[in-house]
């Protein structure tokens, strides 16, 4: 029997990961590596990484700059060039939330939650911009949620954050398309293993006849971060200035 082994996608190009130690962030980091990527995982959760570069053997590199501070995307830049001479691609991955309504969410927590979720992409996109214009190519993906597009009870800043993740991308997309270089996001939804909460969730909201509660299902990390990679790769290229939702058509019953 014949076996198709397909090419690895992405030897030679080196990705930066941010918060790379959440669940799709590492997930997102394992499959680079294993299609020949040089990996760059910035994160503060430190030891979750060691565990994964303990595995990995080579080309990969564990960074922990703080993306809210000015300089940090410069110097993370910086050290994925003096690591593997280039930088091909980026993913921002960040998604925190209180979980709290609007008027229980503090002046200092919203600014807390927009540092982590918008700025350390801002700061990120400043870093590798130079390098990108100066070699007339590079690939941005930034991983929203579909919580961005339709909004989100109880989580006034994870959705509005979100949202500006997308305002960010079809920003990035026109602006620097000049220079070749392409920028869309991912919009998960929910992500998780099994769909029971979700299915208890939403059943007081659907009948069965208005949709089908199976279609109500939990996506995975490895999921996600398959569209990240399918985006990144040479097949993606034509994709620029696009939000893919990753949710199993949820997004649809929630306009």
């Amino acid at each position: 029997m014949w076996k198709v082994v397909l090419p690895l996608r992405f030897v030679g190009k080196t990705v930066i990961i941010t918060n790379a130690a959440g669940s799709v962030g590492l997930a997102t980091a394992r499959l680079f590596h294993g299609e020949g990527a040089n990996v760059v995982a910035n994160d503060d959760r430190v030891s979750k990484l060691r565990l994964l570069e303990q595995n990995l053997n080579s080309r990969f590199k564990v960074t922990s700059y703080d993306l809210t501070k000015p300089e940090a995307g410069i110097q993370l830049a910086k050290e994925a060039l003096d690591e593997f001479n280039s930088i091909d691609i980026l993913i921002c991955n960040e998604g925190s939330s209180l979980g709290r309504p609007l008027t229980e969410v503090t002046s200092e927590e919203w600014d807390s939650i927009i540092d982590r979720n918008l700025t350390t992409i801002f700061h990120a996109l400043q870093g590798v911009y130079d390098h990108f214009r100066g070699k007339g190519a590079g690939t941005v993906i930034l991983v929203s949620s579909i919580a961005g597009r339709s909004g989100c009870g109880e989580m006034v800043d994870y959705a509005s954050s979100m949202g500006g993740v997308l305002g960010m991308m079809k920003t990035v997309s026109r602006e620097w398309s000049r220079w070749g270089v392409t920028c869309s996001a991912v919009c998960p939804g929910p992500i998780g293993e099994g769909d029971q909460g979700l299915k208890v969730k939403f059943k007081s909201r659907y009948t069965q006849t208005q949709v089908e509660l199976a279609s109500f299902r939990n996506v995975t990390a490895d999921q996600v971060a398959r569209v990240i990679l399918f985006l990144a790769s040479e097949d993606g290229k034509p994709l620029n200035g696009q939000a893919i939702n990753v949710d199993y058509g949820l997004y649809l019953h929630s306009i």
